[in-house]
């Protein structure tokens, strides 16, 4: 589908799971979560300053094969934030800031640890992370996010092309 303004398109795959997929079966099968996804089909037209987001969720509950996905539409703030995420577009370029600023979790990172880079249109990043959650008891989290600007969307706008920047911080989580 063709537009005549930059389309910002966001894919946030999170992987969930307990001290029981640490080792084993379990960690095999978690370790082989994708990504990148490729995208649902568009049921709506997208207007203009609106972020198209789509996210999945696997989790150990159903052994990480099939996870929860949502696909929608955000109204886009300029700066606009989602999860570490600061996105700003100006003149068609997406600037792209990962600002570490959780206070719960493991492991501690750098005080407002930040990494920015620029996305031309057409051009995608990627953010691979982990953090240990406290909950009922810790609980470990893996994001994927992959983001870019675009003059029209495809299902495998991820799948087909290779990020232009990639920001990685797997910490050890114990």
């Amino acid at each position: 589908m063709m537009s005549s303004h930059s389309l910002v398109v966001m894919q946030s795959i999170c992987t969930i799971w307990t001290k029981a997929s640490r080792g084993g079966i379990s960690a095999q099968a978690r370790n082989r979560t994708p990504e990148a996804l490729e995208l649902p089909t568009l049921a709506f037209p997208y207007p203009e300053q609106d972020l198209l987001l789509h996210t999945a969720i696997y989790t150990e509950r159903d052994s990480f094969q099939r996870p929860r996905e949502k696909f929608e539409q955000q109204e886009q703030a300029n700066p606009f934030w989602y999860n570490c995420l600061k996105l700003e577009i100006c003149e068609n370029t997406l600037s792209t800031t990962f600002e570490w600023e959780q206070k719960t979790g493991m492991p501690r990172r750098a005080d407002f640890l930040r990494t920015t880079w620029l996305l031309q249109e057409n051009q995608w990043g990627r953010v691979i992370y982990n953090v240990r959650i406290p909950e009922d008891s810790w609980v470990y989290k893996k994001y994927v996010i992959s983001v870019g600007l675009f003059h029209s969307y495809s299902h495998r706008l991820f799948l087909d092309s290779e990020p232009v920047h990639i920001y990685r911080d797997m910490a050890q989580l114990r």
